[in-house]
């Protein structure tokens, strides 16, 4: 824009009606005198009074021209001083106007808002008198109103800094706001600083809340971090350094507190757990996660690791991102589950993985198998039932815990060993290995003497084995397979090894079969007594009978005990079969009687198994037997296994003296192929023990038999008992047996078990 000098001269329509008013006057002046005018005064004076008229006529529009710019400049500057103000209105920040007085001449809506007021009562205020006594000093000191401010200066919150004072400012409400104001003084046109004052007011009321606030709570923080009884520790996620930990931690990892700071966390992580870490902080620093928690393993200072779980969250200070990580020592709790894992998937008593962990073991072993890759063997201790009962549990425990060491010493590190319940253990092996080379093996390895509290005992094992031949099979089928094998093996004289086949199946439906049949056999009475002669040997008359079991099967015929006693054990049914057994003997017995057969007045040898010795309802089954067919109490003999005697050595003496109240005889059948103590014929109120034909069949040829016989012989005389020896087949075992002294004898050579009919008439015509 020009300067005022260089505009041209404007005013020249002033000049033109000034000059024309003057000569008019001056021709009125000279006509008002009476001077005649003349033609030339008359036109002068036309065209002076035309030039006249145009000079008005070009005033009158250069007004009307001014005026409208006049007009326009006032439109433009109020449209200017509306964007001014509304510019200030928009501003984030209060501002006021003040004279050199501190009278507020202006202000815009933010310091209305800011004070309470509305701007025509800020107009005129002392902006002094918003501010309290408190501070109303440091602002005077800090503005001097009559002077020219400081340079303004960066505000760090903290107080007045050059141009900048922090204090309260009081609103119309009473209510104090905190602000942060500056003071400028606008430099006046003329260069003289008089162009008022103006003052730029923030409410930092909030950030100083915040900030005090956030200090409070990282004092907070601090204060649980260093007090807190887990593990803490601020990690950098960039290096993983530890930039700070709390004795907690120090004391978890038994380490000086001040040598954990700077110490990467990485260094004191089990080598194991790095991976499953890293993943993790991974997550974090990509922003996938916030927060995370696992179980780790951290290094003490004597080397051993302390179990913890690590719960790891994100936080920044000071633009350093920071791992907030939790370390709770969880190494007792860890050791108290595994504990409670390894009792739910183990045995208490040899520390082998038990049946659950077994077959969950097998069964996933079997998922991936091809056929014939994995043999299951099952293991069942012989007799092992007697040597528990006859010398303690606390023995017989023992004896288990050495059978397993034995197992484990002899296996692959590849096989599996378990123990299935009771006395028996589960072996698979994968691979190429034959299991029939593995079964001997571990078969010879049971065999050796186990010394146990200056006990020797020698135990064997029934073996037997399944492999997988099909795909699909499961655990309880392979199992249930060589299970079978087992006891095929049992069946077979026990101590030896068995191999699962299509037979074993067929034998294990028909076992099955069997003792299904057999219930229906004992209510339709096709279990009957048959009766072999027990003779005295000194003058060869019969003296009594042994009455044995047969099942007069109505597919399969005449059945010996051997097929279906075993499966009557299995299924529950001695005391039923028994019992039936016993009545009809006896009820025989009455009826010969009372046709008067002359072999009539024998007694009766009645066998009796475990179960029945135990159960409590047997002393009464036999009390109503003998007093229903009304034989003499003297007249029955009960004969008793020492498997029977032994596997519960209490109830059977009890039932052993109220049976023996009741006036009959007892006796030890199958005397010496048990393992019991020979003080328990003396406890026990037996009266006869019978020689196994086991020992009986060597006599006269063997030597080994022949003094074990003499030897039975000669104990059962000191100890005041009847000996009678069973399965004498030739006049051979017959002499040596009369010439030991020995009582009484059955077998063959003396007569076959007969049914009662036969028996009659067979004893009728001797």
């Amino acid at each position: 824009m020009d300067s005022p000098t260089a505009q041209p001269f404007r005013g020249w329509w002033l000049i033109i009606p000034i000059v024309a008013v003057s000569v008019t006057l001056m021709v009125l002046a000279v006509l008002r005198a009476g001077t005649d005018p003349g033609p030339g005064t008359i036109i002068a004076v036309t065209g002076i009074g035309v030039l006249a008229i145009v000079a008005i006529a070009a005033t009158a529009a250069e007004s009307r021209r001014i005026g409208a710019r006049f007009r326009h400049t006032i439109d433009e500057l109020e449209r200017t001083q509306g964007e001014i103000r509304r510019l200030l209105d928009d501003l984030p920040d209060a501002v006021m106007g003040l004279n050199e007085r501190g009278v507020i001449e202006s202000a815009n809506r933010r310091a209305a808002l800011l004070t309470g007021r509305s701007i025509d009562e800020l107009v005129g205020r002392a902006f002094l008198e918003m501010i309290p006594d408190s501070d109303r000093d440091v602002v005077t000191e800090r503005w001097q109103f009559d002077q020219q401010p400081d340079a303004v200066e960066p505000v760090d919150g903290t107080g007045p800094i050059g141009n900048h004072v922090l204090f309260e400012l009081v609103d119309a409400y009473g209510e104090p706001h905190l602000v942060e104001a500056s003071l400028h003084r606008p430099t006046a046109t003329d260069g003289s600083g008089s162009g008022g004052l103006v003052v730029l007011l923030r409410d930092v009321t909030d950030r100083a809340r915040s900030t005090v606030a956030l200090e409070q709570a990282r004092r907070r923080f601090q204060q649980a971090f260093h007090s807190a009884p887990t593990g803490m520790a601020l990690v950098r996620l960039d290096d993983s350094r530890i930039v700070d930990a709390n004795q907690s931690l120090a004391d978890m990892l038994d380490r000086p507190l001040g040598s954990l700071i700077g110490m990467g966390i990485r260094e004191i992580t089990h080598p194991d757990d790095l991976r499953a870490a890293a993943t993790q902080r991974a997550r974090l620093e990509l922003g996938i996660a916030d927060t995370y928690l696992l179980e780790q393993r951290y290094l003490r200072s004597d080397g051993e690791f302390v179990w913890a779980r690590t719960r790891v969250s994100v936080t920044e200070d000071e633009g350093v991102a920071l791992a907030i990580t939790h370390i709770e020592d969880v190494t007792d709790q860890r050791v108290a589950a595994e504990r409670l894992t390894h009792a739910a998937t183990h045995d208490d008593l040899t520390e082998l993985p038990n049946r659950a962990a077994l077959v969950e073991r097998l069964d996933s072993l079997l998922a991936g198998a091809l056929p014939g890759q994995i043999s299951v063997l099952f293991i069942d201790l012989d007799n092992f039932k007697v040597v528990n009962d006859s010398l303690g549990h606390g023995v017989g425990d023992e004896l288990l815990r050495e059978i397993a060491r034995r197992l484990r010493h002899v296996m692959r590190d590849t096989d599996r060993l378990a123990r299935f319940g009771g006395d028996e253990f589960v072996v698979f092996v994968d691979g190429g290995v034959d299991p029939a080379v593995v079964a001997e093996r571990l078969r010879r390895e049971v065999q050796r003497p186990v010394f146990v509290d200056s006990h020797e005992l020698v135990t064997t094992a029934s073996i037997g084995f399944a492999v997988n031949s099909a795909v699909g099979l499961t655990a309880d089928e392979l199992l249930r397979d060589a299970d079978a094998a087992m006891y095929r093996a049992k069946a077979g004289g026990r101590d030896r090894v068995e191999a699962f086949t299509e037979e074993t199946r067929r034998a294990s439906v028909a076992a099955l079969q069997t003792s299904t049949e057999l219930r229906r056999g004992l209510e339709r009475g096709e279990v009957v007594p048959y009766f072999q002669p027990i003779v005295d040997l000194d003058g060869g008359q019969v003296v009594g009978f042994e009455v044995l079991a047969r099942w007069l099967h109505p597919d399969r015929g005449l059945l010996v005990p051997a097929q279906f006693l075993p499966m009557a054990e299995e299924a529950g049914l001695m005391v039923e079969l028994g019992g039936r057994i016993l009545r009809d003997s006896l009820a025989q017995l009455a009826h010969w009687r009372a046709v008067g057969l002359r072999f009539a007045d024998c007694s009766l040898s009645v066998n009796v198994d475990t179960q029945q010795l135990i159960d409590g309802s047997f002393l009464d089954l036999v009390h109503d037997a003998l007093g229903e067919t009304g034989i003499d109490a003297d007249s029955l003999w009960l004969e008793i296994t020492e498997t029977a005697l032994m596997a519960d050595t209490k109830a059977a003496g009890n039932s052993l003296r109220d049976l023996r109240g009741l006036g009959l005889h007892l006796s030890v059948d199958d005397f010496g192929t048990g393992y019991s103590s020979l003080t328990y014929l003396k406890r026990f109120p037996v009266e006869a023990i019978k020689v196994d034909r086991s020992f009986v069949t060597g006599l006269g040829l063997e030597a080994d038999d022949t003094s074990i016989v003499e030897a039975v012989v000669r104990l059962g005389h000191s100890l005041g008992l009847t000996v009678v020896a069973e399965g004498v087949e030739t006049p051979l075992q017959l002499n040596r047996l009369r010439e030991l002294g020995c009582d009484k004898g059955q077998g063959y050579l003396f007569g076959r078990p007969r049914p009662a009919g036969i028996t009659a008439t067979e004893r009728a015509d001797a």
